[in-house]
């Protein structure tokens, strides 16, 4: 397996392995992560500024993440992005500290160099920006 989809099978698998309720924000139509993320039995959501037009089992909500409605992020145990726009990541940071979860980030490219170390036993460089529940 390789690219994205490799990247988004590994996330999807260190996640599932920590958590049982998780969100991921900015998801667009690439759901891959999100999917096996449903099929491991973890109670998974997504939210983004644009909703797609697919079929979708997985819960999905319009929800802006600068203006986001808590809500919705209350519940859970993990919040994740992969690969979202840099200016996306403090509004993530301060999101999960307000509704008290963990935040894990896979940048985009190599933006955040104040951004913390990728977390351990990831095969990609997964970054662990808030740590509140694991």
């Amino acid at each position: 397996m390789s690219g994205y989809k490799h990247i988004e099978t590994v996330i999807a698998r260190y996640i599932a392995g920590r958590y049982n309720s998780v969100i991921e924000t900015g998801a667009g139509s690439n759901l891959h992560a999100a999917n096996l993320l449903f099929r491991a039995g973890v109670l998974i959501r997504c939210s983004d500024i644009v909703v797609p037009q697919l079929s979708l089992s997985i819960p999905y909500v319009y929800d802006d993440v600068f203006h986001p409605n808590l809500s919705y992020y209350s519940d859970s145990d993990c919040i994740y992005a992969i690969r979202p726009t840099e200016e996306m990541i403090p509004a993530l940071i301060r999101l999960a500290k307000k509704v008290r979860t963990d935040l894990y980030i896979y940048h985009l490219g190599f933006e955040g160099t104040d951004c913390p170390a990728p977390v351990k036993g990831c095969e990609v460089p997964l970054h662990h920006y808030v740590k509140i529940k694991n």
